[in-house]
Formats: structure tokens, sequence, C-alpha cells
């Protein structure tokens, strides 16, 4: 129902602009039909687009910086960047730019056959077809991370992850998460699972105290 809308709310602005340049377009927007909606939902799905080799991916950044990756997990804590516009912003804990690694709750090195599966995962996967329409997070409580360290072991770069409300949030404007297709969100916690990170996996967010 969500996506309807929305399909709905972009074509009323794509005709309401398209009307605004030519003055042609007077009938007011149709809702999708069942066959529109069917297809945009199958494109959503992924599907293994590519098969970019591991060398390939490696090129991407910032994995083509960072000497070790892992994988932690976290309670709640707080953004000290945006303590001024919002007091409680929830965030991976740390001060200013430096990660409080005390305060992780899981932490775990990943290898390069993990990290060969977490670029297949984030570079080969994308959606079905072409979409109109996105999802919109209404929550985010992030409890996972994947951290990117340089050569003198300092984290340079992460991607904060909300498996619950299926949401990310990047360090930089430079890591790309490629297409975020459905089950893209299902496949990287079975692969935080089967490293063996447990807490935002498969304990849940009530058992904070």
């Amino acid at each position: 129902m969500t996506r309807q809308i929305i399909f709905i709310v972009l074509l009323f602005l794509t005709q309401l602009a398209f009307g605004q340049k030519n003055n042609l377009s007077k009938n007011p927007p149709q809702p999708p039909t069942k066959k529109e909606m069917e297809m945009e939902e199958k494109n959503h799905h992924c599907v293994k687009k590519t098969n970019k080799t591991f060398t390939a991916r490696l090129k991407k950044y910032p994995f083509n910086v960072a000497t070790q990756i892992q994988l932690v997990s976290f309670k709640a804590g707080v953004d000290t960047s945006q303590l001024q516009d919002m007091k409680n912003l929830d965030s991976l804990p740390r001060l200013n730019d430096t990660i409080c690694y005390s305060k992780l709750t899981e932490l775990k090195s990943i290898t390069f056959p993990q990290i060969d599966k977490l670029t297949d995962i984030l570079y080969n996967y994308g959606y079905g077809g072409t979409i109109h329409i996105g999802s919109i997070p209404l929550c985010y409580f992030p409890r996972n991370a994947i951290l990117f360290l340089d050569k003198n072991g300092k984290v340079f770069e992460y991607i904060e992850i909300c498996f619950e409300c299926s949401k990310t949030k990047e360090s930089s404007d430079k890591i790309s998460l490629g297409q975020m297709c459905d089950e893209k969100m299902g496949m990287l916690k079975d692969f935080f699972k089967t490293v063996g990170i447990e807490y935002g996996i498969i304990k849940s967010l009530t058992s904070e105290n």
C-alpha cells in the first residue's frame, strides 16, 4: 500500500511538471493498475545482475583502502557530532571521530573469504528490473555496523545498519552499497549471523538494559 501511494504521488508530480511546461496535460493522474503494481513489486526483488570478480569488487571504496574490516554490534549510543541539534540521536558509539570500542557489544574481524561474500552481496546483486518508487523507513535504531580500518588500525569509514528498520547510514557519500533491492538487507543480516554477530541479529533490542 505504501508503494502504491508513493507511486501515485510520483505520477502526479511528473504530470504536474509536464503540464507546467506545455500546459497540455489536463487529465488527473490515474492510480497504477494491478499489473503495474505487480511489475513494480517484482522489480524490487534481488537478482544477481553481475558477476564482478573479487578483484574488481575490492577496487570499490572503501574496500580498496581498508587493511582490516570489522563487523560490530552495539547498544544505544549518541552521535556526538549532532548534539547541538538532537540530544539523543541514536548512533554508533563514538567520541567525535573516534569509535568507542569499549562500548561495543561484539566485534568480529572478517577474513578474505568473508569479504568476498560481503562484496558479492553488495555489488553483484540488484533490482530485478526498472523501479519507480523506493522505500521510506520511518524508524532508525542502529545496532550493527561495518568498520573500515586503515594501515594504522584507525577506523576511517563505517556503514551503520538498522536491520530492524532496514536502513543504513554511511559515514561518507563516497560509499556505495549498490542497489538496495528488497532482500539485500536480509542477505546482509544472514552474513552478520554467519560471522558470529548476535546482537541486533538474533537478539532483540528489547534485551537492552
